[in-house]
């Protein structure tokens, strides 16, 4: 089940990390209790589009949840030396849009913060290659409403062993 939290220590951080300025709305009024939930919804329904088309390995479905300037950010906390690798939406699509197992990934207790058309949502995941788990860590990832409709703009996030 997805919860949806206000604010917590991990959101001021995100808001920190990320340099947003008043993580809340900024036309100066405040968003109904619907109106917030139906953006948070529409937000993370963004997220678990791009999930889906993740499992499904449609380089179509992919292409529509991501912007194509998207970036892919890895950091490898397993071990004693933190790892790092970036990857562009083109490289990231064509690695994993190829045949094999279900690429699955599910959230777990995810945070979103919108600010008119930005939003970030930080979220601790799991992820599964076919019935396999694979590893463990948190998603920190930024979206833009277009044409009324959220897309990815980028994705950091972590892996861990899950313990």
């Amino acid at each position: 089940m997805i919860r949806f939290k206000t604010i917590s220590w991990v959101a001021l951080a995100a808001c920190t990390t990320f340099g947003l300025v008043g993580c809340g709305n900024t036309q100066g009024e405040a968003a109904s209790p619907t109106e917030q939930s139906m953006e948070e919804g529409a937000i993370l329904a963004a997220v678990q589009g791009l999930f889906q088309a993740l499992e499904a390995r449609d380089a179509n479905r992919l292409s529509f949840s991501l912007r194509e300037d998207a970036l892919f950010t890895r950091i490898d906390v397993r071990g004693d030396t933190l790892m790092t690798k970036s990857v562009s939406c083109s490289d990231f699509i064509a690695s994993v849009s190829v045949e094999g197992p279900p690429l699955i990934e599910r959230m777990q207790d995810p945070v979103v913060h919108q600010s008119g058309d930005f939003a970030d949502v930080w979220t601790a995941y799991t992820f599964h290659v076919g019935e396999d788990l694979s590893h463990c860590g948190h998603d920190a990832i930024q979206l833009v409403r277009e044409d009324g409709r959220w897309r990815i703009l980028g994705v950091v996030y972590t892996v861990d062993d899950c313990q």
